[in-house]
């Protein structure tokens, strides 16, 4: 039988396993290769199709060659191919992902990690898409119903941007419904530009939402902020939002190494500590010690928890050559063998904008 402290120790790698690779699986970002897209999608195909291939176009927008050193894919169903000579300055090419598509019936998301000479940070590609076994109902395909419209998610992934830049994206929607519907966008949040193609939707005939988040607009938020429109059908609100979650960084990837070492830091004493075994009701203490050995001062923009019932106090700011405590409570609220508690910190540091936090232990 496998020990609580063991399964324990699993369970706080895994998630930080996930969150570090949430964290550099929605970068997408390069000051060297500018990619027409990071995600292609290749819709619902049968299982039974054969190989599915689809290609990213790239050009060298620097100074200077580019090579691709390598790309890792995430599983072996998905197949990259690219040209090893170095890029020069303004040539394209493209990346050709071949998915095998012999897993059998099922909707997959894969990343393609790009190594490049020119970054110390990965390019990230993804492939999405549903291989099924039989026609399915369109409902079933998109199982969020918003008003007579159909989505796969009721909150459409973000992924993370730095401060000042924006974001665009592109996600299906279908008219569920047996008339054909006229649709568009009020309330929209002033970071978010959003339209539909075509806007007028038949019965069972799907169109595009493509949005824009752009932190340039409205006020300046920082960590996980959750972009919102309210969906018109015919001239009257459905009472339905469209909704779209990133996470707000500060920016990092177009520094230089100089910028980098002159700017802040921070180095957690430990990143996750252990309460034991705490009752539902209890409150449980958290204290972590930090320290800046940057050369400027560091700044805490934000502090996350994840929804779990915490209070946390946390200093905005850390001095060079300074140290500090986060401290606070968390109360345990229901019983749990393997609890995990996140504790996220956004961050000016650019070579840590994000520091996650774990707490675990057993809830009785």
């Amino acid at each position: 039988m496998v020990s609580v402290a063991l399964r324990r120790t699993f369970s706080i790698a895994m998630v930080i396993l996930l969150t570090v690779s949430s964290f550099f699986a929605q970068t997408g970002h390069t000051t060297s290769l500018s990619f027409d897209k990071v995600v292609h999608n290749f819709g619902k195909f049968l299982a039974s199709s054969g190989a599915k291939s689809c290609t990213f176009k790239y050009t060298n927008v620097s100074s200077e060659p580019v090579v691709i050193n390598n790309i890792l894919s995430s599983c072996g169903c998905s197949v990259p191919e690219w040209n090893k000579a170095p890029i020069k300055p303004g040539e394209s090419g493209e990346i050709k992902v071949t998915f095998l598509n012999d897993q059998g019936p099922y909707p997959f998301d894969k990343t393609l990690t790009v190594y490049l000479s020119s970054s110390q940070k990965p390019v990230i590609l993804r492939i999405t898409g549903v291989a099924y076994d039989k026609e399915k109902p369109i409902s079933e395909l998109y199982p969020v119903h918003l008003g007579p419209l159909g989505m796969k998610s009721d909150v459409q992934n973000g992924g993370q941007i730095e401060q000042g830049l924006s974001k665009s994206l592109k996600e299906n929607v279908v008219n569920l419904s047996s008339k054909t519907v006229n649709v568009s966008f009020e309330d929209v949040d002033p970071a978010l530009e959003i339209s539909i193609k075509p806007s007028k939707i038949e019965p069972g005939e799907s169109a595009t939402i493509s949005y824009t988040i752009n932190t340039k607009n409205g006020p300046k938020r920082w960590g996980k902020n959750t972009y919102k429109a309210s969906i018109v059908v015919d001239g009257k609100k459905t009472g339905k939002l469209f909704k779209s979650q990133a996470v707000i960084l500060t920016p990092y990837t177009g520094l230089t190494s100089k910028q980098i070492d002159e700017g802040s830091q921070i180095f957690a004493e430990r990143s996750s500590i252990s309460f034991g075994t705490a009752k539902v009701g209890d409150k449980i203490p958290v204290s972590f010690k930090f320290r800046n050995p940057g050369k400027k001062t560091l700044v805490i923009y934000k502090v996350e928890t994840g929804g779990d019932k915490m209070e946390i106090n946390c200093p905005a700011k850390i001095a060079p050559n300074a140290t500090a405590t986060l401290t606070g409570t968390i109360t345990a609220q229901t019983k749990d063998p393997d609890k995990v508690f996140i504790i996220t910190l956004i961050t000016n540091s650019p070579q840590r904008p994000i520091v996650t936090l774990f707490v675990n232990g057993v809830i009785q």
